[in-house]
């Protein structure tokens, strides 16, 4: 890939929530990569309804106090302006380990993304577990890779020449 050509990449609940919690972390600078047009990223109605639902919980508040209704709110505001809303998303794969993220390959099939990024055993495994359904997700979604966020950056970096380090100045200076 070229530094021209863009990523396209869905990020699940996890690192969304930790982008909106954490300043400083790979989740905020993967974000920020989709803010400043380096990347593709795409959310449906069903990641967004679980983003919200899971930032909104009292238990996730007490954990990152910074979550306050107004953070919430601009983050999701700010995500639906940076991210592409896809409508319809067919359902195309079962995941028996984690029916719950079955939603994040079914966007990331529809979009025919690269990545997605995760910090998830679960869809982590499915890059190299021995599972029949690893397997399968393996051979029917072939080009699509399941990574950590710091692993992403890594991948826009190289394809830009870049350190992470340098990568993450240049994002900042935005």
């Amino acid at each position: 890939m070229s530094a021209q050509e863009k990523y396209r990449a869905v990020f699940d609940c996890n690192v969304l929530v930790v982008a909106a919690a954490r300043d400083k972390s790979h989740a905020r600078a993967c974000l920020r990569l989709a803010e400043f047009g380096y990347i593709e990223l795409f959310v449906s109605r069903a990641s967004l309804e679980e983003l919200e639902d899971v930032l909104n919980r009292p238990g996730l508040r007490k954990f990152f106090p910074t979550l306050t209704d107004e953070v919430v709110q601009a983050f999701l505001i700010r995500l639906r302006e940076t991210a592409r809303f896809v409508r319809k998303v067919p359902k195309r794969f079962s995941y028996a380990r984690d029916v719950d993220d079955e939603q994040y390959v079914d966007l990331a099939a529809a979009v025919d993304a690269h990545f997605i990024i995760s910090r998830d055993k679960d869809l982590l495994s499915l890059n190299k577990g021995h599972t029949t359904e690893c397997k399968e997700f393996r051979q029917r979604f072939r080009p699509l890779r399941v990574i950590e966020p710091l692993d992403f950056l890594r991948e826009v970096a190289a394809v830009r020449n870049l350190s992470v380090a340098e990568l993450r100045t240049e994002l900042e200076q935005h």
